[in-house]
């Protein structure tokens, strides 16, 4: 059996569970490799070696990297060797530095889940690919759970999100995931949705629950998702406001829009995530 080496981070919350099972899905043996887990119990020097060591031991398909900021760019250069490498990056521009640029550089297929860190990888090489985080169809689902609140933002209060807050007086949740992530969605009349850059897998994990979901707009948004049909958007409080009012007043057609996002979704999958990285590789 073909095996991909995964280097993430597996624990509770995070999302290289669901796409490894993507991976395995597909027919492949994942061996998964917790790193920041491995950086502290052994050092990040003796971490290093061991993925080397795997990867020249299992010869997989490829190594995967998840972002693995702390793992020095020799351990790339030394899997390029034996296999194809794929570098996973899904954060916000902001969080680009010196180390990312590198991986870049020096691994086969490079992937990024928002446009900016996209269009910036495209300086640097010509085997970068876009492709949307998505959701794990196993957890990210709808759930007949009672009503509890006519509007809610599921993350962290930051930035811009902190003045909305103040302006509309939403329900914020804070540390939900998994299956608690889907029932606060069912459980909420109205989802928003903030971006930084391009969207998080929020949009996709509220639409996936079929979830009634108001956005910021982002960049090439309307290439995947029918304002109106599918979502509807916003950009200013007073907007949010006003767009808020309307559709909790319109329940038939609140609902229309969250039974066609829930539709239109499906094709973003981590299943399918992982389909389209194993055709590009291969």
């Amino acid at each position: 059996m073909n095996k991909i080496l995964m280097i993430a981070v597996f624990n509770e919350r995070s999302t290289n569970n669901s796409q490894a099972d993507g991976f395995e899905k597909e027919g492949y043996q994942v061996i998964r490799y917790n790193y920041r887990e491995r950086g502290r119990d052994a050092g990040r020097e003796n971490r290093d070696e061991e993925i080397i060591n795997l990867c020249k031991e299992h010869k997989p398909l490829f190594v995967f990297f998840s972002k693995c900021d702390c793992v020095d760019i020799r351990v790339i250069l030394e899997c390029n060797t034996v296999s194809k490498t794929v570098f996973w990056f899904m954060d916000p521009m902001h969080n680009w530095n010196d180390g990312i640029t590198k991986k870049v550089k020096h691994c086969s297929h490079s992937f990024f889940a928002l446009q900016e860190p996209f269009k910036e990888s495209q300086k640097h090489s010509g085997t970068t690919h876009f492709l949307f985080e998505g959701f794990d169809s196993k957890l990210n689902k709808p759930l007949d759970v009672p009503y509890k609140h006519d509007v809610s933002f599921i993350g962290s209060l930051r930035g811009e999100r902190r003045t909305y807050f103040n302006a509309i007086k939403f329900h914020n949740y804070k540390g939900v995931w998994g299956i608690d992530h889907s029932e606060a969605v069912s459980a909420s009349k109205v989802n928003l949705n903030f971006t930084d850059g391009g969207t998080s897998d929020r949009t996709y994990k509220v639409l996936a629950s079929k979830g009634f979901l108001l956005t910021q707009p982002w960049e090439d948004m309307e290439k995947y998702f029918r304002v109106g049909k599918d979502l509807d958007v916003f950009n200013s409080p007073v907007q949010l406001q006003h767009k808020i009012d309307c559709y909790l007043k319109d329940e038939n057609l609140r609902n229309s829009i969250a039974n066609s996002g829930y539709d239109t979704v499906q094709k973003f999958s981590r299943d399918n995530w992982a389909k389209k990285i194993v055709e590009i590789i291969k």
